[in-house]
């Protein structure tokens, strides 16, 4: 099955929306890596996954301020450099609320554009950095998956709940190049980091993307 890697990400998008937990998509094909017994699942896991950057649900919930201006965004730890790789964590990429239409995929009207996205984060783009995360397949057929969203959470649907989109990297492996589908194991991709928004039309079809030099299972 193939498909646009941006319509297909609007797509994961909406498809998450209902309200009703949606199984996960039948994947063929060798996994990298599956050990779901051994792993926690359901609504516990994503609450710790997201501890760091919880999504507005989560945080009307627990009283955290839904509302936090780019300006504000907090600094992340310093970066670890590996192999001239900087690390990019998800604390620093969710850290600031970008004003999107779920329905719509319109930005909102903001008087500064350029404070859309914080300093720290824009200053990532064409950067060789190094996320750790969990796979959500978009393209993929019997050969293994072409492109995938890259989120701080592992599995299924958000638990009902839609992701921000400064929650995910679009990743699009380079040429004919495949990797095996991992669901509950986190990956290390890296490669260049591009920042920004990316449009179709009016639409923001995503924030970050990368197409990765390395994509390899994290070793607990």
């Amino acid at each position: 099955m193939r498909s646009s890697p941006s319509i297909a990400a609007l797509v994961f998008l909406v498809a998450c929306d209902d309200a009703a937990p949606q199984p996960a998509p039948e994947v063929r094909g060798k996994p990298i890596a599956s050990a779901p017994q051994a792993k926690a699942t359901g609504p516990a896991a994503a609450t710790t996954a997201t501890t760091t950057s919880p999504i507005p649900e989560v945080r009307a919930l627990t009283g955290q301020s839904t509302v936090n201006l780019a300006a504000e965004a907090p600094p992340a730890d310093p970066p670890k450099l590996v192999d001239g790789f900087r690390e990019v964590r998800f604390e620093l990429l969710t850290s600031y609320d970008y004003e999107w239409s779920q329905t719509t995929g319109v930005a909102a009207p903001v008087a500064d554009q350029s404070a859309r996205i914080p300093a720290a984060v824009k200053e990532l783009d064409g950067q060789k950095t190094f996320v750790v995360g969990y796979m959500q397949p978009i393209d993929f057929d019997t050969s293994g998956v072409k492109s995938f969203l890259l989120t701080n959470y592992p599995g299924g649907c958000c638990f009902g709940m839609v992701p921000r989109l400064n929650e995910w990297i679009e990743v699009e492996m380079p040429g004919d190049e495949r990797v095996d589908y991992s669901y509950f194991d986190p990956i290390k991709i890296q490669g260049v980091l591009e920042v920004g928004e990316a449009k179709s039309g009016e639409v923001v079809t995503s924030l970050y993307r990368m197409r990765p030099e390395k994509v390899a299972i994290v070793e607990q």
